[in-house]
């Protein structure tokens, strides 16, 4: 009868050939492939929810996002200025300090309609999660109801962004 090595790391222990763990390890290397299955079905679960969320964008880019909006998010140049601001902020939220793994939200912070000139200014380009993009885009909409909005939004800075979105996360 052959015998080799259990294929457990570091164990030394020998078994037949045709065998993979020795009967210590049968059981760990079975709790494993449980937990990768586990873990495996888990992602699949997410990319459908990554689907749905994809096809929300795609029905707000068609019916609420203006064409010009809509044609410079699509464009390569914003593409690749996205992705430098997502690495270079280490798709990290720079307000809160969460990790922004779903999707890529990468912010202006002079909104693009009120600074069209700033649209691919990195200085004017930050991360944020979901729920700080949220509450920052609700301000948004209260400044610009306010009289001179535009010009108020067009001048606010990201250390005033900070301090508003925190004290709104409270």
């Amino acid at each position: 009868m052959r015998l080799k090595h259990c294929d457990w790391r570091g164990c030394q222990r020998l078994i037949k050939q045709g065998v993979n763990f020795c009967d210590e390890h049968k059981q760990a290397d079975l709790a494993r492939k449980q937990a990768y299955i586990k873990q495996r079905d888990k992602a699949k679960s997410t990319v459908k929810g990554k689907q749905l969320a994809n096809a929300h964008m795609a029905h707000y880019n068609a019916t609420t996002r203006d064409p010009e909006a809509n044609a410079f998010y699509h464009s390569t140049s914003w593409q690749h200025m996205r992705d430098y601001i997502y690495s270079c902020d280490l798709a990290t939220c720079q307000v809160c300090g969460n990790a922004v793994t779903d999707r890529k939200i990468v912010d202006h912070i002079h909104p693009l309609k009120v600074a069209p000139d700033e649209k691919l200014n990195k200085d004017n380009l930050w991360v944020l999660c979901y729920r700080c993009h949220n509450i920052k885009t609700q301000l948004e909409e209260s400044i610009k109801q306010q009289s001179n909005g535009d010009n108020k939004l067009a001048h606010i800075s990201k250390n005033w962004w900070v301090k508003a979105i925190k004290e709104k996360i409270k």
